[in-house]
């Protein structure tokens, strides 16, 4: 088999050396702080629909290379991962992190009947249901409450999206940057002072989330350094779930946002600034993480509504289509591939490409086996992603 780059950087990063870190990171890789304040989840939805081809690559599969013409990748384009597949070299930094063995790819992620409308299938993901069936509740919702009970905040969402976190009960909150959260002020609350049992119930509610402010404020108040990710929405957006998690304040879950990825027309140089951008802020995120010793506790998951079509377009783009692979990184996980690419030479209905694995199994093994608590999902367990988070305790409440 021909030794690439990325065969010859394996063997330089079992030597310590890892491509996009910084000389100060390097330290890090044998010697890590012990702080451990209780497991986090980063939730990075890359909106619009990613096209899933283009991210991680069939390049010897004819099939890819005869339906997109000009879309397809070159061997230029692409940083081999095995001998059928490869990884978009945009994102050259996630791939330094894939060999490293903190990138776990999990290929051909769908659900039965999918929709192709972004609102829609963006709501389904967002609570975990499909065409068929749904869940009126945010899918990590309850699953964060169970984790962190006395959490300062179950979920805080810096990309406005609150999907995944719909729910009756729990402290969830969307803010602009921690500014706004140490920031704010609520007035004095008391639920004595109300007689109606419906009201009371909403007085509940702001006595809770004045305290939870409370609680951020109190850790959040000397977090004045920016850390230092690239500018653009999404760096913004994750700088500050990095100043939270540093400061060490009580929550488990974050939402971020990066948008653009409905690449109907001139996908190619589009898809291509994505996942540079991707690439980068994904590495600095984890530098900084790294230097802070909170990496081993972290994962990002990236989710899409749908993956696109096979055929490209008159535009040179891609239309919304099904299944798509999705990454989950970190420092304590099993990296690799997962799961099986799905076969482009049996397309299902309107030429959609079928899924091989269901999207909820990675929701099942988060919960279930990353978290520790139980999971409404349980009945998608996928085998195949088992050994995703090797020797992780299943440490339960915090």
């Amino acid at each position: 088999m021909e030794i690439g780059r990325r065969n010859f950087l394996l063997g330089s990063l079992a030597a310590g050396g890892l491509l996009g870190c910084k000389p100060e990171h390097l330290q890090h890789l044998q010697k890590r702080s012990n702080i451990n304040t209780g497991k986090r989840l980063i939730i990075l939805e890359l909106s619009g629909g990613n096209d899933g081809l283009n991210t991680i690559v069939p390049f010897s599969d004819d099939n890819y290379i005869k339906n997109r013409p000009t879309l397809a990748l070159k061997k230029r384009d692409i940083i081999r991962l095995n001998d059928e597949t490869g990884i978009h070299d945009g994102l050259s930094k996630l791939a330094d992190l894939y060999f490293n063995g903190e990138v776990a790819i999990i290929q051909g992620l769908g659900y039965p009947s999918p929709n192709h409308s972004h609102f829609k299938s963006t709501a389904l993901w967002h609570v975990g249901g499909d065409g068929r069936k749904n869940f009126q509740e945010g899918w990590i919702s309850n699953a964060s409450q169970m984790f962190m009970p006395h959490a300062a905040a179950h979920g805080i969402s810096f990309s406005e999206e609150m999907g995944p976190f719909f729910h009756k009960d729990g402290i969830f909150i969307s803010a602009r940057n921690v500014d706004q959260l140490r920031d704010i002020q609520l007035g004095v609350l008391s639920r004595n002072e109300f007689k109606s049992d419906a009201v009371s119930v909403v007085a509940k509610r702001a006595l809770s989330l004045q305290q939870s402010l409370k609680a951020l404020r109190k850790h959040l108040r000397g977090m004045h350094q920016q850390p230092d990710l690239p500018d653009g929405v999404l760096g913004q957006q994750l700088a500050e779930v990095v100043k939270v998690i540093q400061s060490d304040a009580r929550v488990p879950v974050f939402a971020v946002k990066l948008t653009g990825f409905d690449t109907h027309s001139n996908q190619f140089y589009r898809h291509r600034r994505l996942m540079r951008e991707l690439s980068d802020v994904i590495m600095d995120t984890r530098n900084e993480l790294l230097d802070s010793g909170h990496w081993d506790s972290t994962i990002i998951l990236t989710t899409s509504e749908f993956g696109r079509r096979l055929m490209e377009n008159k535009s040179r783009g891609t239309d919304h289509g099904t299944a798509a692979p999705h990454f989950i990184i970190g420092g304590k996980i099993k990296g690799g591939l997962f799961g099986a690419a799905p076969n482009l030479g049996k397309l299902g209905i309107n030429q959609d490409i079928n899924s091989t694995m269901d999207y909820r199994a990675v929701y099942n093994s988060i919960i279930a086996d990353y978290f520790g608590v139980k999971s409404k999902f349980k009945t998608y367990g996928d085998a195949r992603l088992n050994n995703l988070f090797p020797g992780n305790a299943k440490i339960g409440r915090v």
